[in-house]
């Protein structure tokens, strides 16, 4: 006697448990990619950051030398819209050098106490620029950080300083 083949009769919820597999695989793969682009992203950020960072931590001591040495010179008496400049070589990790631009802000010089008496004052305007603009991390002619600071008194030894504004504006 031959033995007849049985007949199984197929679940209908058979395979189900492959499906929800790879479907799982798929959505764990989505997942993990997504988050290995925003990790990239975020690190490429921090670099580019890092470089405006760096040239503005360079530019703030290029500024605050620059100010230590105005303190040091004359005043210009009376006052007349002289300005210079000088180059602060390499003042951050990067090896960017910083030029600070000053002038001599001749208007609202004088300055009238409630009494009515008048006091001449020493303002001073500094801005700081990339000093090598050829350097590739420094590729931008603009302005990183602008202050007016007054020297006071405005004629002779200068024995107090005020900053008016300090402006970061790259």
């Amino acid at each position: 006697m031959t033995q007849q083949p049985r007949h199984r009769t197929q679940h209908p919820d058979s395979g189900a448990a492959l499906v929800l597999a790879v479907g799982f695989i798929v959505m764990v793969s989505m997942i993990g990619a997504g988050l290995i682009g925003l990790a990239t992203s975020g690190l490429n950020n921090r670099t580019t950051l890092q470089l405006v960072r760096d040239r503005q931590y360079a530019a703030d001591a290029a500024i605050n030398q620059a100010i230590a040495d105005a303190r040091g010179r004359p005043p210009v008496t009376p006052c007349t819209a002289g300005t210079g400049s000088t180059t602060y070589p390499k003042l951050n990790s990067t090896g960017v050098s910083i030029r600070v631009d000053w002038d001599n802000s001749c208007v609202n010089n004088m300055v009238k106490s409630s009494d009515g008496t008048f006091f001449p004052q020493r303002n001073m305007i500094f801005s700081a620029f990339c000093g090598d603009q050829t350097a590739a991390n420094c590729s931008f002619p603009d302005v990183i950080i602008r202050a007016q600071v007054n020297f006071e008194p405005a004629s002779g030894t200068t024995t107090k300083t005020y900053v008016q504004s300090w402006s970061v504006t790259r």
